[in-house]
């Protein structure tokens, strides 16, 4: 029998596609011009926006399906990467830089969120099949 999704699942559901847009959005408008300069190196910001992307797409996930399988850290890690590149190459027809660093930043915060997430993930999964602890 399915179970009704939580009020967060439904936030997950929505907020994936939303920060998705928000981000193609950010990324491939011409840049603006502020009055305050921020440093050429933005290698942080990829960093942060990918890695809140890897989080939003692995949580979007388990409103489907509540056990995620150890696959899905690589499916979800090439399918993020492909992204990232293909995000890094159309910057250029819009009069921004196509940087292998940037996309390099991209995949560390991808990497690294999904390893987080599935090192939890198996000790939930540890915990849960090794049953309560004899006191």
């Amino acid at each position: 029998m399915p179970t009704s999704l939580t009020a967060w699942d439904r936030w997950y559901r929505r907020m994936l596609p939303a920060y998705w847009v928000f981000l193609f959005c950010a990324t491939h408008l011409p840049r603006p011009s502020l009055p305050v300069q921020f440093a050429e190196n933005d290698k942080l910001v990829h960093f942060l926006a990918f890695g809140l992307l890897a989080f939003l797409f692995w949580r979007f996930a388990r409103t489907f399906n509540r056990d995620l399988s150890p696959r899905f850290v690589w499916l979800a890690l090439v399918s993020l990467m492909g992204y990232a590149a293909l995000d890094e190459y159309l910057q250029q027809f819009v009069n921004r830089s196509t940087s292998f660093i940037d996309w390099l930043a991209d995949l560390a915060g991808t990497a690294l969120v999904l390893a987080v997430l599935e090192a939890h993930r198996r000790r939930s999964a540890h915990r849960r099949h090794a049953g309560p602890q004899p006191q």
